[in-house]
């Protein structure tokens, strides 16, 4: 079965929109449970609230960062695709567009005076 364009366009929206909103939700428990550390160590808050911020934030972002590259791979349009660009280690999703078919080079008309 073949899949629709605009099936993987719907299908990458709603996967990009789910990774986006679980990420968002993860920051806010992250600030809670920060907050909560920080209670539980008044004499050295500001440190253990970077701490856990810091340290959840990051991984998120970076895990959230990962599964879109990911999405973007799996659910990619008509008119994109994985190319090995010159000076690049791995492969990277590009997007294209077909120029026309005529590959010579079409000279002007003469010039009437």
């Amino acid at each position: 079965m073949r899949r629709n364009d605009t099936d993987n366009q719907y299908k990458r929206t709603i996967w990009l929109c789910a990774i986006r909103v679980a990420a968002n939700v993860v920051m806010l428990a992250a600030v809670c449970l920060a907050m909560y550390q920080s209670y539980l160590n008044p004499a050295s808050s500001l440190s253990v609230f970077c701490q856990y911020f810091f340290g959840i934030s990051i991984v998120t972002w970076m895990l959230a960062k990962f599964a879109c590259s990911t999405v973007r791979k799996i659910y990619a349009d008509a008119d994109e695709g994985l190319v090995r660009l010159p000076g690049h280690k791995k492969a990277m999703l590009v997007h294209w567009k077909v120029a026309e078919s005529s590959l010579y080079v079409q000279r002007p008309s003469q010039i009437v005076l």
